[in-house]
């Protein structure tokens, strides 16, 4: 894990990309403050912990909300366009 100033990132790019590529975790500060972060992409990204996180905390959510609403049947032509004149 590295961690460089935005100037410093502005001006060697190239070189915390290679350093990406090979695994390594970089995270960009902007007066002090860590505004982001560059980090190696799983090549499946169900296999990052993150996304795996939100996507479970989505089918928990959809899981736990009652199915309503109006369901209706196959869509015709008429519906489509309404009443507008052909």
């Amino acid at each position: 894990m590295r961690t460089v100033s935005a100037r410093d990132a502005n001006q060697q790019f190239s070189r915390l990309l290679s350093a990406v590529e090979e695994g390594e975790t970089v995270f960009i500060t902007k007066n002090g403050r860590t505004v982001a972060e560059l980090r190696p992409r799983a090549p499946d990204r169900r296999d990052d912990p993150e996304w795996r996180a939100a996507y479970d905390e989505m089918i928990k959510l959809m899981r736990s909300t009652v199915a309503t609403g109006y369901r209706v049947g196959k869509i015709t032509e008429e519906d489509n366009y309404g009443d507008a004149p052909l």
